[in-house]
Parts: structure tokens; sequence; C-alpha cells
């Protein structure tokens, strides 16, 4: 073998090492590469949980990490509880952990629940691995006591409103109640976690005052969605109270036969009297509880020179009779006497007479100790007294220009002949002008005795010199020789012109009811 061609040899051996050795270096690398991605890994979560809550609750979540985490909530009422501090998200390690989370009443809706929702993160993966359901709030309403203590029923006034308070997490108002409940204001309405003032009586109605009730008085929320009743409770108006309607006890005479009862009274500016007559009885109507009175009868004497007060049949006081139906409805009859005498009725709820009925004079009646004269106690006469009355000849009057009865009672009414010049300057031309208290009740059959209204005669109504005709104040009346003036609220006096033949003949004047 020639010399150079083994050079060549050696030669060209070194140049295939030094290829072999570049060539096992690039496949390490490659298996090196090879070997880094299969060491990768997905991230592992903890498995959904989901924590139910109401506002106010602080509550733990446990799960176990592999790798390091953040935390974040969804919702600003769902918050991470840390070494005392609050926050939106949190950071750990790997491992088992303890979450505090702390749940507020942020946005919190009274008809559906919310849902906070709690994502982890690991490297750049992420995952909600908890539902925090928060319930949603309850509507509450409560009744308090004016001192702030709870209570579940509402007491209600007799003459006087009875306090309450009322306190809700939602605006609310008062909306259904008994017919018979009288609420100060007419509304309770209230603003959301606000003491609100409520004020409730009966009303002034005899047919629900004089007895115990029971109703329910309801709130509502602003949109009708919840309602609140509670019971109320009427215990009937005070036992030992007592009011006697539409009544003047002062002024009275009853004829000596016991038939004719007269009141007479003062009436409108002109200082002119009217008189109201009543036949066999006077009617009374009293407001008590349950309708239980019990009548006291006084007789006022002259004796030795002083008045005295006798009582009830024991002193011989037992001609004075007050029927009473049991509804509070009563009526006075007299006995007929042949000598003048002087008579009280006193009406005392039977609460209070069973109270001092075994000192009955002493309570009832004082003395002057100046005088030694004695009579009935200012308290019973301003509250109890039904009339004052003297019995005794009745003295025929002079015939009237009118012939007046009460509409509703039929009870005769007695008009005045009016004096007054600044009244009959007014009408220089009649001299029948008269004058009438309008009743406490009813209307005023007139009867002008002129013959057939519309045939004979017919009226003109004025007030304030303005014709108020056709307002129908005044309209035919039970019989064809009269007419009915009626005015649901009497508080200016109107002039009745009774004109025949084109000429005023007779002038009424009805008053407003002074008493």
């Amino acid at each position: 073998m020639r010399k150079l061609k083994q050079k060549n040899l050696v030669a060209l051996m070194r140049k295939f090492s030094l290829g072999g050795c570049f060539a096992a270096l690039f496949m390490a690398l490659c298996i090196s590469a090879c070997s880094d991605d299969d060491d990768t890994t997905k991230a592992v979560f903890p498995e959904k949980q989901t924590v139910n809550c109401v506002y106010g609750d602080t509550k733990e979540l446990n799960f176990e990490a592999s790798a390091n985490w953040q935390l974040t909530s969804s919702a600003t009422w769902c918050r991470f509880v840390n070494d005392g501090y609050e926050d939106y998200s949190l950071s750990g390690t790997a491992g088992k952990q303890t979450v505090t989370l702390k749940i507020t009443d942020e946005a919190v809706a009274f008809d559906a629940p919310t849902v906070a929702r709690l994502t982890m993160m690991i490297g750049a993966e992420k995952a909600i691995i908890a539902d925090v359901v928060r319930d949603n709030k309850m509507r509450e309403l409560k009744i308090y006591d004016m001192e702030g203590n709870e209570i579940h029923e509402i007491e209600v006034g007799y003459d006087n409103y009875k306090p309450f308070q009322v306190k809700a997490n939602f605006r609310f108002a008062a909306t259904n109640r008994p017919e018979w409940l009288e609420i100060a204001g007419n509304a309770i309405v209230g603003t959301v976690n606000e003491m609100t003032k409520g004020e409730v009586k009966v009303i002034d109605n005899p047919q629900y005052a004089k007895y115990v009730q029971n109703g329910t008085l309801t709130f509502a929320d602003e949109d009708g969605v919840m309602s609140y009743p509670f019971p109320l409770v009427y215990k009937g108006m005070d036992p030992k109270s007592i009011k006697i309607l539409d009544s003047n006890p002062w002024n009275w005479e009853v004829s000596l036969d016991g038939k004719t009862f007269t009141q007479t009274s003062s009436a409108g500016a002109s200082a002119s009297t009217t008189t109201s007559t009543y036949n066999k009885f006077v009617p009374y109507t009293v407001q008590a509880l349950n309708d239980e009175v019990v009548p006291v009868y006084i007789q006022k004497v002259e004796e030795y020179g002083m008045v005295q007060m006798k009582i009830g049949e024991e002193d011989g006081v037992d001609w004075m009779r007050l029927e009473d139906d049991g509804q509070g409805n009563l009526r006075l009859k007299v006995d007929q006497s042949s000598e003048e005498r002087e008579g009280y009725v006193l009406v005392l709820p039977k609460a209070l007479y069973e109270e001092i009925k075994d000192e009955l004079w002493e309570n009832l009646i004082e003395m002057d100790m100046e005088t030694n004269e004695q009579d009935i106690k200012y308290t019973y006469q301003q509250t109890n007294l039904l009339i004052n009355f003297v019995q005794k000849e009745k003295k025929q009057e002079a015939a009237q220009a009118f012939k007046l009865s009460n509409g509703q009672t039929a009870q005769d009414i007695s008009c005045t002949k009016v004096t007054d010049s600044d009244i009959t300057n007014l009408y220089p031309e009649v001299s029948d002008i008269y004058t009438v208290e309008y009743p406490m009740r009813g209307s005023i059959e007139i009867d002008p005795l002129l013959g057939n209204y519309e045939t004979d005669w017919n009226y003109k109504v004025m007030r304030n010199d303005t014709d108020i005709t056709e307002t129908g104040i005044c309209e035919g009346g039970a019989s064809a020789t009269t007419i009915v003036a009626w005015e649901e609220e009497v508080t200016q006096e109107f002039h009745i012109l009774f004109i025949k033949d084109d000429e005023i003949k007779k002038v009424l004047i009805v008053t407003p009811n002074y008493n």
C-alpha cells in the first residue's frame, strides 16, 4: 500500500469521528427536550362546593390545594377574613386550607337568594371552587309599646287615642281595618328601620263605643307582597263613664198632670227664646258600657227654711220613672201632682252606681257650710244630670202664627215672636215674625196656617240677603199645608218668607242650635 493512501485514510477516519460527536450531541439535546415536556402536569383544583348562608353569618370553607393559589370573590358582600382584616381576594400555598368567609347584608334582596362565586387561580389556570348562596332577606314587622317593649296586640282607646309603635325593615302602611276603628291622621305609614307612631280609638258612634270590640289591623309592604295582621282589643268605654247625647238638662217645666214637658232656651243673637214641647214623655239617648245604667231620682225641698235634697223611694221620691229599652234609649215620665215640686234625674253607669250605692247621698250631695243648703255635687251635674225640672200648673199660651213639629220625632216645637227692632225693621209690613231654634236631631215641619201650600201660599228662603230657595233647604211637607226645612248642619240662620197674594204674610227665622 502506498504511503499517501494511508495518510488519506487516517485523515478520513478523523473526519468521521468528529461528525459522530456532533450527531451524538444533537441526539442528547433532543432527548433532553422531550424529557422536559413529559414532566409538565395540569393544575388540580378542589371539588366545587356550595355554601349556604344568611347575612350576618361567618362561614368556613375547607379545601386542599395542589399548588400555590389565589382566591377571589365575585360579590362584595362575601369577604375573606385573614388576621382580622377583610378583603375580596386571598392567596395561599399548597396543602389543606381553611378560609373564613364573612357574609354581610349589602345588596340583600327580599324575594330571591344571591350568589357569590369563589374563583381559584393556580398558575395561569382558574376554576370556580365554591358557590356561596346567601338566602333572601326576610321581611320583618313588629309592634311595640311607647317604652319600646314588643307587644302582640293593639289596645284601642275610647275618648282618647291609644298610642303604639311599628318598626319594619321595609316601607309599610296600615291597610285593612274594621269600620269601628279610627286612626289618628287617618293613616300609619313607615319607612325602613324607623320607629313609627300610630294612634287608634273607637269611632264616636254608640253602636260600637258602648261595647267590647275585637278586630284586626293589617300592615303591608308597599308592593303588597306581604301582610301582617295584629289583633285589636277594645275593652269598651270606661265602665264609670257615660254620655248623654244631644241634651240640655236645664230650664224644663212639667205640667201638673205630667203630660206636657216644656223646655225654654235662648236662641240667636237677638236673645229671643225658643220653646220645645214634648207630650207624655221626654226621650233620651245615653251611651254607657253595655247599656247598663241606673237612674237616681232626687227631689229638692225646702224644710226649716233650708234647701234639702231627698233621694229615692226611701225618702218618698217615687214619682219619676225612667223607662229603659236596654239599648241606650230612655223615656222620662212624671206622675201627676196636685202641687208644685222640683225634681232631678241622674243617670249613673252601673259600675259607678255599684261603687257608691252604699253611701249614695254622701257621694252625690254636698252642703254649703255657710247657708247649710244642699245641692248635687258639681261633677255629677256636669256629667250625669239628665234633667232638672219644676212640675207646676202650666199657663195657657197665646195662639201662635205657626204650627211646628220635629220631622223625625213628631214632637211639637214652639216658636217665639220676635220683638227685636233690628229684625222687625227688615219686614216693616209684617206683623207675624217668629224665631225657632233648629232641633239637634231631625227637621222642622212647618204649617204657616195659611191654607194649602202652592195653592194658597208659597215661600222664599233668604240667608244674608241671598235667595237660597233653589238649594232645596225647604220643600213640600207631609201634608198639603206644610213644608219641611232641613239642612245637615245649620251654622247660620235663614229666614223663610211666607207669601200669599203676592205679599209677605209671615216670616219664620230658623237659627242654629246653641245648646
